[in-house]
């Protein structure tokens, strides 16, 4: 009885240590074949110019293959701006003669005025002088236009049209002309007038001053109407175009969205700032809007149907932008391609793809590091868009996706 407990327990014992054996046999087969990143999965495999890709890589290491597209490539660019008159609407009082200012009637910048409200006064020898020879000239035709001499009433016509002629170039007006002629009297006294509704922006003379012909008296401005100069940098000025939507916010209105388009692109560069200056054109019934304000501004530019990969699609090597193209069967070519300015989450594509074409559009990287990329396109020298000095080490094109957005 003893004996045969003894042979069971053998038994067992042997049973139980070759069913422990094959388990771990089992396991270490299916542990060898499994790609769990924990650095047992074997390498991707080089092939002619390329790299070999099982579906249990792609899998692992998150690669999607999709098209290279035309796509509507939505851009915008994000500036400041300075709010400015409206030069048409700016208006300089300057007289043609010399005098002395006798009275002000608006004396404050920022003063509104409207037209035909009174500026000021003013006294002029010379003007007072061409008052006497516009009366001389209008006594005389008025004695001889009772006459029969027909000659000389056309010469005294023609005296005083030319004397009124010289008058109203001088600013003076039909009206000052008719209460001359009413009055028979020299005024030493010339009232200048608005000729717009605004504010006054600048005022240069005072009561008892005296100023030179031609001399800036007065600057005024109509605020009805403003502009607005906002700044792109060159690189950014070829996208910019007339027509453009512009939305402007003002710390002064929060949460207050002022709309615009590009009313114009000046053709040259701002000496100071070293940008290209664009302009807006805002309404201002209301007066919300004042020169010298600072506001940012969003311009949306127009899209259009662009050539384009995302940008998850493109490794930079060495400053050199790369996709992988798929050639099927788990094959993938690496390739240099020329790309645009970055923009909606896409790269724009110069030169190097085709319409159509198969890509990685995710885990280009991974396939990279995975993968000996400097042997790959080593052995690409010779093909078309690639060169010889495009070989870079794993290293260096790890280190070179750094400075790559959202890395």
């Amino acid at each position: 009885m003893k004996t045969k407990n003894i042979l069971i327990f053998l038994a067992a014992f042997i049973f139980g240590s070759l069913i422990t054996f094959l388990i771990i046999r089992i396991a270490g087969n299916k542990s060898a074949g499994v790609a769990a990143g924990n650095g047992h999965t074997p390498a991707m495999k080089m092939a002619k110019g390329g790299i070999m890709v099982n579906t249990a890589q792609r899998q692992l290491y998150g690669i999607t293959v999709g098209k290279v597209k035309l796509i509507d490539i939505k851009r915008k660019i994000r500036t400041i701006g300075e709010v400015t008159y409206s030069t048409p609407l700016l208006k300089n009082i300057t007289l043609k003669y010399g005098g002395y200012v006798k009275h002000l009637f608006v004396n404050k910048p920022g003063a509104p005025v409207y037209k035909g409200e009174p500026l000021f006064t003013v006294y002029s020898p010379e003007l007072v002088n061409s008052e006497n020879n516009f009366l001389l000239a209008y006594k005389n035709y008025e004695k001889l236009k009772k006459s029969n001499f027909d000659f000389g009433k056309k010469e005294a016509k023609g005296f005083l049209n030319s004397a009124a002629f010289r008058l109203k170039l001088w600013g003076i007006t039909d009206t000052q002309i008719n209460e001359l002629k009413a009055g028979k009297l020299v005024l030493t006294d010339t009232t200048v007038y608005s000729p717009i509704n605004g504010v006054l922006i600048k005022k240069n003379i005072f009561s008892g001053s005296y100023f030179n012909a031609e001399k800036l008296l007065f600057e005024l401005a109509d605020l009805n109407r403003v502009w607005m100069n906002i700044w792109v940098y060159e690189k950014d000025a070829a996208f910019v175009r007339k027509g453009d939507i512009v939305k402007v916010r003002f710390n002064t209105y929060p949460g207050k969205v002022f709309l615009s388009r590009v009313s114009f692109v000046y053709p040259y560069l701002s000496n100071k700032k070293r940008v290209v200056e664009v302009r807006l054109v805002f309404n201002n019934p209301e007066g919300e809007l004042k020169p010298g304000m600072y506001g940012n501004a969003d311009i949306f530019l127009r899209s259009k149907k662009t050539l384009a990969v995302p940008i998850s699609s493109v490794l930079i090597t060495g400053g050199k932008p790369i996709v992988f193209i798929y050639k099927g069967k788990g094959y993938f070519i690496p390739k240099h391609i020329t790309i645009g300015r970055r923009a909606d989450g896409y790269y724009p594509i110069l030169s190097g793809l085709k319409n159509g074409e198969r890509i990685v559009t995710s885990g280009t990287f991974l396939m990279s590091a995975d993968s000996n990329l400097s042997q790959t396109t080593g052995s690409m020298a010779g093909m078309p868009g690639m060169s010889a000095g495009s070989n870079r080490s794993q290293t260096q094109a790890t280190g070179s996706m750094a400075g790559m957005p959202g890395m």
